[in-house]
């Protein structure tokens, strides 16, 4: 079973394993929004600094095998 997180608690968990990742290099983040997005909710992940890095395809892997996002129910 997955642990669940919220989606700030999810983004805090990915820098973090990023920062521990062998092939860290400074200046690299994942954004919980992609730049112009809006909205409360996560809807797609950015990252800075080197663009292309296999660190974080293998975070975001790790991510999606230990993890699911928890949304906070919407009030109508």
């Amino acid at each position: 079973m997955k642990k669940k997180l919220s989606d700030d608690g999810y983004i805090v968990e990915m820098n973090r394993r990023l920062q521990e990742h062998p092939q860290y290099a400074g200046g690299m983040e994942f954004l919980p929004h992609p730049p112009g997005a809006a909205g409360e909710s996560i809807l797609g992940i950015a990252w800075a600094g080197i663009v292309f890095h296999q660190a974080y395809r293998e975070v975001l892997e790790s991510m999606e095998r230990d993890f699911e996002v928890e949304y906070p129910r919407r009030r109508f």
